[in-house]
């Protein structure tokens, strides 16, 4: 009986720790902001380029459909301040 309450608590605190996660817009700018960083940076392989570009050009696409970036913002760049 005891092994059963230690998975149904076990359960419960993995289900609570999942609610807790979020992602928003935002997280995805900073993500951007870092796959160009990372570019300039030098951090990618030559024969890894092909996939991280098109990834950056799916998540500039997606912010831009969402309103978090305009169409006009050929990028994310650092916040305006």
């Amino acid at each position: 009986m005891a092994k059963k309450e230690t998975q149904a608590t076990a359960t419960a605190a993995a289900d609570e720790q999942t609610a807790n996660i979020s992602l928003t817009l935002q997280d995805l700018i900073f993500v951007a902001q870092i796959i160009q960083l990372s570019s300039q940076r030098g951090a990618f392989r030559a024969e890894e380029l092909a996939n991280v570009g098109a990834l950056y050009n799916k998540l500039v696409a997606f912010l831009q459909s969402t309103g978090a970036l305009t169409p006009a913002e050929n990028a994310p760049t650092e916040e305006k301040k």
